[in-house]
């Protein structure tokens, strides 16, 4: 039975001998036996929570019952003095039992948690409280005492690599807690290594120092930094927003939100949980700012020209289209010219009026277009074959 239950039990069984004790020496009466039974039923009803806080009040009434009862029986016995001595007396004996109970019971901290193991079984459990009763010697026994309160540590990461340059240092604040005692207990990596060196850089035995706070906060610290490390140095370089260690400085709220979602999967395996992240600097070296400044500024003179050099070809192509339009509408409406002035036409002929139109048009004499081009000169005539002669 655990401690809980049998407190529940022992205030449950004083409260109803001292009812029991009132209806039997009062007169009967329908107003007591209905008050009698109204207050088992709630002491039955407040008995059924596991909260030590109502354990306590239904306590404090079966006392106050049990003290009625007293009262009750010495009166018509022993007089008011009688009665008072009686008072006193049960409640000198209540407040034995209660030191005696006291003693033999283990109040717990809220802030951290016990472990118990079963030295015959090996299984371990966590001690629940507020209150516990004793180990039972040679069967049980505390393993470890680990702190459930808020931890905080600040992590400095070294040459930090990016897609380009290195970053010099990131310093990450991290607050976490524990969430799974058993959890932490024995599944951080390379648990016997790491607690054999935090116990020697305590210099205590491992089995003493387990059970000290101060041995589990540096034994998390210890892996929280080993488990920080790797993974801002994956997020910093496998990331898509920051390749330079200048975008890593700006964009260190972006990383550390990466960092505080990865990490949390990574350390809930041994039973932490991080509340809290933060990128609270990020040193770069002055001449690989300057060197990737000047690399940006190029980069934008680059860029820049390039699209003064696209605009200039786009230009060029609209005006070029708009002086091929117009020389092919020229070629166009000479050709309609010489058909309607009903010139023989021949490719040399075309060519030839084409040209002489450019020139005109390179001269400024604009008028020569409206005028007919000259005639061609004809053939000369072939000259007569000579009769032939009769023999």
């Amino acid at each position: 039975m655990s401690i809980k239950n049998a407190a529940v039990s022992s205030v449950l069984a004083l409260m109803f001998l001292s009812l029991l004790a009132i209806y039997m020496i009062s007169l009967p009466s329908p107003l007591i036996t209905f008050l009698s039974v109204l207050i088992m039923l709630v002491g039955l009803i407040m008995a059924q929570s596991s909260s030590w806080r109502d354990i306590g009040i239904l306590a404090a009434v079966a006392v106050v019952v049990s003290m009625v009862a007293i009262a009750l029986l010495s009166s018509s016995r022993l007089g008011l003095a009688g009665t008072l001595i009686a008072l006193l007396l049960w409640g000198a004996i209540l407040f034995a039992l209660f030191s005696s109970a006291r003693r033999t019971i283990l109040l717990l901290p809220r802030d951290r948690a016990i472990l118990i193991q079963n030295t015959l079984t090996g299984i371990v459990h966590l001690a629940d409280g507020p209150i516990a009763t004793p180990n039972m010697p040679f069967m049980e026994k505390i393993v470890a005492i680990i702190p459930l309160y808020e931890l905080s540590t600040d992590v400095k990461i070294e040459k930090v690599n990016t897609q380009r340059q290195n970053v010099d240092e990131i310093e990450v604040h991290i607050l976490y807690k524990v969430k799974d005692p058993h959890s932490a207990l024995i599944k951080i990596p390379n648990l016997s290594q790491a607690q054999n060196a935090v116990a020697t850089e305590m210099k205590q035995d491992i089995s003493e120092a387990r059970r000290q706070v101060g041995f589990w906060e540096n034994l998390l610290t210890r892996q929280m930094h080993s488990d920080a490390d790797d993974v801002v140095r994956g997020i910093v370089y496998d990331n898509r927003f920051a390749q330079n260690p200048i975008e890593v400085s700006a964009r260190r709220h972006d990383l550390a939100d990466a960092v505080l979602d990865r990490l949390r999967k990574v350390v809930s395996r041994w039973g932490v949980e991080v509340t809290a992240l933060d990128f609270e600097r990020v040193d770069v070296n002055p001449d690989v700012a300057k060197a990737i400044n000047k690399a940006s500024g190029r980069q934008d003179e680059t860029d820049m020209k390039k699209i003064e050099a696209e605009r200039d070809a786009m230009r060029i192509d609209l005006v070029l289209g708009a002086e091929i339009n117009a020389e092919a509408q020229r070629v166009k409406a000479i050709i309609g010219a010489l058909r309607e002035a009903g010139v023989e036409l021949t490719p040399d002929l075309i060519v030839k009026t084409i040209t002489a139109t450019a020139d005109w048009q390179m001269e400024g004499d604009f008028s020569l277009l409206t005028q007919q081009p000259p005639p061609a000169t004809p053939a000369p005539a072939k000259p007569a074959e000579k009769p032939a002669e009769k023999k």
